[in-house]
């Protein structure tokens, strides 16, 4: 199996999904024309379109906020927060609104979404860039939420 970086396995990742599944899109600040700050998302828009793969202004509760209303409409979002530090407004979003949504509506509804923001990369950025949040004690405990922490390119 050949050896891929984390990036790139993220990439190969959304191209999979989006290939098996027309109801993923992926969006968020760059993430189209781009192909995102870390480039997570490089050629995915040449290849499935302006429709799937599409920027967004800078904000961030837009992003969190149209991945729930996405989701509760039979789409598989997948929104992309550019660094952790700029998490914050969305855990309203997060919390009371897709963790709970299931439940409010008594199944009838789901939220399938995923909020993806890279966290403790040691990119060295200034101020706001820089954060190594540790995303669990924000979500971890939020019942109908997940956080998932994918290790580094370093094996071993």
């Amino acid at each position: 199996m050949p050896e891929v970086t984390l990036v790139e396995a993220i990439n190969l990742a959304l191209a999979r999904a989006m290939e098996d599944d027309p109801n993923v899109v992926v969006f968020g600040e760059d993430v189209g024309v781009n192909g995102g700050v870390f480039r997570a998302t490089v050629g995915l828009q040449q290849r499935f379109g302006s429709e799937r793969v599409f920027d967004t202004p800078l904000a961030e509760l837009l992003i969190s906020g149209l991945c729930v209303g996405m989701a509760a409409q039979g789409l598989k979002p997948v929104g992309e927060i550019q660094f952790m530090g700029f998490i914050y407004p969305c855990i309203d979003q997060l919390v009371n609104h897709a963790s709970r949504l299931r439940n409010r509506t008594q199944g009838r509804l789901s939220c399938p979404m995923v909020l993806r923001t890279p966290h403790g990369s040691g990119i060295r950025a200034p101020e706001h860039h820089s954060e190594s949040t540790d995303p669990r004690p924000r979500s971890g405990g939020v019942p109908g939420a997940n956080t998932h922490l994918p290790r580094g390119e370093r094996r071993g």
